[in-house]
C-alpha cells in the first residue's frame, strides 16, 4: 500500500473501496487517470448525483400523490430505473467519500 492509499485507508475508505477506485483506473484505456484524479472526479460527482436524487423524489411524490391512481406503479417503475442508474453513475457511497477527502485536504 502506497502513501497516498494509506491517505484514504485514514480518511474513512476502506479496502474495498480503494479495491474499487483501482479497479476503475485499471479500466481506463488512456491510462491517464491516477487515484488522485478519480478521487476529485468523484468529489465533484456528489453534489450532482444528490441534486438528481432530489429532483427524482420531487418528481416521484407529486406524481404519486397527484396523478391518477393508476399511474402509480409506472411512476414508482419508472423512479426506481432512474435511481439505479443516478446511483451506478455517481456512487454515492464512493462520491461522499471523495468529497469529504478533498474537503479535508483543501481546508
Amino acid at each position: 500500500m502506497n502513501e497516498f492509499e494509506q491517505e484514504f485507508y485514514n480518511n474513512g475508505f476502506s479496502a474495498k473501496d480503494i479495491g474499487k477506485l483501482k479497479s476503475i483506473i485499471k479500466k481506463d484505456e488512456s491510462k491517464k487517470d491516477t487515484l488522485q484524479s478519480l478521487v476529485i472526479d468523484l468529489s465533484k460527482r456528489f453534489w450532482a448525483g444528490v441534486i438528481v436524487l432530489v429532483i427524482l423524489m420531487l418528481i416521484g411524490l407529486d406524481g404519486i400523490f397527484n396523478a391518477d391512481a393508476s399511474h402509480a406503479i409506472p411512476y414508482i417503475i419508472v423512479l426506481t430505473f432512474a435511481f439505479l442508474v443516478v446511483y451506478f453513475v455517481a456512487p454515492l457511497k464512493l462520491t461522499w467519500k471523495s468529497y469529504k477527502f478533498v474537503r479535508k485536504i483543501r481546508s
